[in-house]
């Protein structure tokens, strides 16, 4: 009998192990390997941004105008310095009246969150020349204009210093995301730039079943574009271009002009990158990133998989996102997995929140309620999360859907011992190869491997 060795990520690090060959569902699930973009990596954001789709060159756009770029906050994947260098390149070189950078940290803690980001925007100011001015979002201390309600009840409030700007530039990383679908640039304005009451009411939407990964008004399939989730935020975006916010204070209906770049990278290559109309720019989107992350599996009785590294091995508050993108597809109902993550947490957080949440409201919300809501019934917990929904919510609902519901069990590797984990319905492991020859040995059923499972998106066609 052949073996099969496999290497997963392991935070910063990798993990080896075999299994046998006739025991396995398939090949190792991974990123597809893709030829990158070649060139210095400012040279082909220059050359996307003057070469755009549907729009003007950014520098031509920019032109005696404010201009408002909205920014994902430095502890997303990607290459976010890069993209707000090369954007602000452009508009300055354009010849604005104003530009200002808004960091999107959605409900996450500026102080924490657009730290990074201001420091690259007192660099570029000082590179430049130019007065580039700072938001640091806050989605309960900013101030906010009122653009009405959504037709799914969501309260539209949006940060006014982007409705202010007569041009909105969006930089942004895509992949698939475990409730919007697809990470795309809708999510600039929610979470990105709206208030916590804006926040709360679409993420509420994340308790329907048709929101989750591979499902966005922009597909191409037809069948594919029911998630309300992220219709919501889809509609919030275009709500925002239709309305401007005069120098008098006014908020008038006036569809602005917007521009938008998009882009899927590693650490230091950029695979697919295009700019131009943001509609446009998220059609292509979906179509590339299915085509390099998305796969098609029969179920298996058991799955072996890691999120990927940092930061989505740090906490098992961002390694949930897998089970919802990757594991949910790949395993049986009753079937087990076996989760590849050091969830090592970060060090100014205090012992009790650290590998489990990014911060200590997070761990409360969903942590604390994962542990109290799993010894009732899925229903009832199910019934008490709607009726009393806060953010991170959703993450307890998902886990519970997935160990009480789809009857899951899933051990972690990870630097966390048993004491800490168990209660929120966690085995735990210190021998990756052990726990694989226990279910070889039982002979009744097979694995299926996959790295990277925060980038992947892994549907069944069973």
């Amino acid at each position: 009998m052949t073996d099969t060795e496999f290497k997963l990520t392991f935070g910063t690090e990798t993990r080896s192990f075999t299994i046998p060959e006739d025991k396995l569902a398939g090949p190792l699930i991974a990123p597809r390997e893709t030829q990158p973009l070649q060139g210095e990596l400012s040279q082909i954001i220059t050359g996307a941004l003057a070469d755009p789709v549907d729009r003007p060159p950014l520098r031509e756009m920019a032109k005696g105008k404010k201009v408002g770029v909205v920014i994902s906050d430095a502890f997303r994947a990607g290459l976010q310095r890069e993209i707000m260098d090369g954007l602000l390149d452009e508009i300055v070189a354009g010849g604005p009246e104003s530009v200002v950078v808004l960091c999107a940290t959605g409900t996450h803690n500026p102080d924490v969150y657009a730290k990074s980001t201001g420091e690259w925007v007192e660099a570029a100011r000082t590179r430049l020349g130019f007065d580039v001015q700072f938001e640091p979002h806050h989605s309960e201390n900013s101030e906010f204009c009122d653009l009405g309600v959504s037709t799914r009840g969501t309260k539209l409030k949006i940060n006014r210093k982007l409705l202010a700007c007569d041009l909105r530039v969006y930089g942004h990383e895509s992949k698939h995301h475990y409730l919007n679908g697809y990470s795309c640039m809708d999510k600039q304005i929610i979470p990105g730039v709206s208030s916590g009451e804006t926040v709360r009411a679409n993420h509420k939407w994340a308790l329907h079943p048709d929101s989750g990964p591979g499902r966005t008004p922009w597909h191409g399939q037809p069948a594919r574009r029911t998630n309300p989730f992220a219709e919501d935020a889809c509609e919030a975006r275009k709500a925002c271009e239709s309305h401007f916010l005069t120098p008098t204070g006014e908020l008038v209906s006036r569809q602005v002009d917007t521009f938008g770049l998009d882009m899927v990278s590693s650490k230091d290559k950029i695979y697919w990158l295009r700019a131009g109309a943001p509609d446009r720019v998220c059609e292509e989107m979906v179509r590339v990133v299915d085509e390099m992350m998305e796969f098609r599996v029969k179920r298996s009785k058991y799955v072996v998989v890691s999120p990927g590294g940092p930061p989505a091995s740090q906490a098992l508050y961002g390694t949930q996102n897998c089970f919802d993108l990757a594991l949910k597809g790949a395993v049986q109902k009753q079937g087990e997995a076996l989760v590849i993550a050091p969830l090592e947490g970060r060090p100014d957080l205090p012992p009790d929140v650290s590998g489990i949440a990014p911060d200590a409201r997070s761990k409360k919300l969903f942590w604390d309620n994962l542990v109290r809501l799993l010894p009732q019934p899925l229903e009832q917990a199910r019934a008490e999360i709607s009726d009393h929904f806060e953010l991170y919510l959703w993450k307890t609902d998902r886990v519970l859907r997935l160990i009480n519901g789809e009857q899951v069990a899933i051990t972690l590797y990870a630097t966390l011992n048993a004491d800490v984990l168990g209660p929120g319905g966690f085995a735990v492991t210190d021998d990756i190869q052990a726990w694989i020859d226990e279910r070889v040995q039982r002979n009744d059923g097979l694995f299926t491997v996959i790295n990277d499972g925060n980038k992947l998106c892994v549907t069944s066609d069973d």
